[in-house]
């Protein structure tokens, strides 16, 4: 007999998979918006259970799916606002997020743009919507704002005798500090520059109507207050330069006054000698690489337009060595001495005897100084100056010094002097044979005297018979 309880068992579980699927399928819709403005925040992180889930879309939503079994832990964050967090009912379908602003901080510095120094007292607005502040900077040129994050505000800058400026600033997520340079609404520049190079020139005097007003910094400015709409006598003055004048009335659309100096000539004058320091006769005198002139009969060349600057000076004659000497001009004219060395020639000494036979390691000197020895052909090439006697002194072991003066003249592409030695007298074989011949003499008379005393014949005479 068939029986029902299996069918209704059946029924049974599977009304309770139902249930139980039922359970799983609970949606929880997230809307994150601002607590001020309730606008919806877009890009929003949000965090399930402390996991990264999802950021909220172009509506500011995120859709979390879950069993619906336990509570979640809900917690979102977003730069310029404070992190939110709460445990939600399992069983909770729509859920609002207001997330609050940070409290943040907004500082302003303000300088002259001029002097770079601090601006106190100037007026600082700060809006956004509906809201404004206004502070004062203090003597530092500083004003701090207590503002709120992810807000866009509007500043606006006034200050006594400077121009007005205005901005934006967008606080973000972190505390924020400015600078602004403001424009003095009565200051004027100088600039003055070199009216040959276009390079701006430090230290230049700037009076206005005989005043002195200040000198330009090292950029070749002075920024000085004026009052505009007045006529003035622009002097400006700088050593070396010729003093710049004019008469101008500054205007209330001029920002800006360009002057070019010119330099001053100082002038120098060109001594030339030669190594004896006798002065030197036409002699040609170049500046920079361009002739200048000749000296005259003092060895002096003026050179009365040269400026302030470095110079190079070149020196020329026949004859001698050209020489370059780089000055230094400013100031006043100054005396520079060039002194030019000969130019020397090429000349090759050849030492012989008597028989033309040449004679090496024969020491040789030019003017006391030793020049050095001949090689094995009796030669030794050296220099001297062109257009001077020079004394040349030869030695050799057993030949008489021998001294010979030279000059070479200018144009000589070679020259060749020939020294001959001749042989030294063996005074000590001469006085050796001398005393053997006084010795044979001296013998020889010994035996005469000698042989005289024990060698003579007694003859009988007849008479001795």
């Amino acid at each position: 007999m068939y029986s029902p309880r299996p069918r209704f068992l059946f029924a049974l579980l599977l009304i309770l998979l139902l249930c139980s699927s039922a359970q799983a399928t609970t949606n929880l819709q997230i809307t994150v918006q601002d607590s001020i403005d309730n606008t919806t925040i877009s890009q929003a992180n949000v965090f399930v259970n402390s996991a990264n889930y999802a950021r909220t879309n172009s509506f500011g939503q995120v859709y979390l799916t879950h069993p619906g079994l336990n509570d979640q832990e809900i917690r979102v964050t977003m730069n310029g606002y404070n992190d939110w967090s709460q445990t939600v009912n399992k069983s909770t379908t729509d859920l609002v997020v207001n997330l609050s602003r940070k409290t943040l901080t907004f500082t302003v510095d303000l300088f002259d743009s001029d002097t770079l120094g601090p601006i106190s007292g100037a007026s600082v607005n700060l809006s956004a919507g509906n809201t404004s502040q206004m502070k004062q900077t203090d003597s530092s040129g500083s004003a701090t704002f207590a503002v709120t994050g992810a807000t866009l505000y509007s500043v606006d800058i006034s200050a006594s005798n400077y121009e007005t400026r205005s901005g934006t600033i967008d606080m973000g997520s972190e505390n924020q500090k400015v600078q602004y340079k403001l424009l003095s609404g009565n200051s004027f520049s100088f600039i003055v520059t070199d009216k040959d190079s276009g390079k701006t020139i430090p230290g230049a005097e700037v009076r206005l109507n005989a005043m002195l007003d200040g000198k330009t910094d090292e950029r070749g400015i002075l920024i000085t207050p004026v009052t505009r709409g007045k006529s003035y006598v622009i002097e400006i003055k700088k050593d070396g330069y010729q003093t710049f004048t004019e008469s101008r009335t500054i205007s209330t659309s001029d920002a800006v006054y360009y002057a070019s100096l010119s330099k001053a000539p100082v002038g120098a004058f060109v001594y030339i000698t030669d190594e004896s320091r006798k002065p030197l006769i036409g002699a040609d005198v170049y500046v920079n690489g361009t002739l200048s002139g000749t000296s005259n009969d003092y060895g002096r060349m003026n050179l009365p337009d040269l400026v302030t600057g470095d110079y190079l000076i070149e020196v020329r004659k026949t004859g001698y060595t050209p020489q370059s000497r780089a000055v230094s001009i400013s100031g006043k004219s100054q005396d520079y001495t060039v002194v030019l060395p000969y130019e020397n020639a090429a000349l090759t000494i050849f030492v012989q005897d008597r028989d033309k036979k040449v004679l090496p390691n024969a020491s040789i000197a030019v003017d006391g100084t030793t020049a050095g020895v001949t090689d094995d052909n009796g030669q030794l090439l050296t220099y001297i100056p062109f257009n001077s006697d020079v004394n040349i002194s030869v030695t050799k072991d057993g030949y008489a010094p021998q001294a010979v003066k030279k000059q070479v003249l200018s144009g000589n592409a070679t020259a060749v002097v020939t020294v001959v030695l001749e042989k030294n007298i063996d005074w000590g074989l001469i006085s050796m044979i001398a005393l053997g011949a006084i010795g044979i003499l001296v013998l020889f008379a010994v035996i005469r005297i000698l042989g005289g005393k024990g060698g003579r014949r007694h003859v009988t005479r007849r008479n001795e018979i």
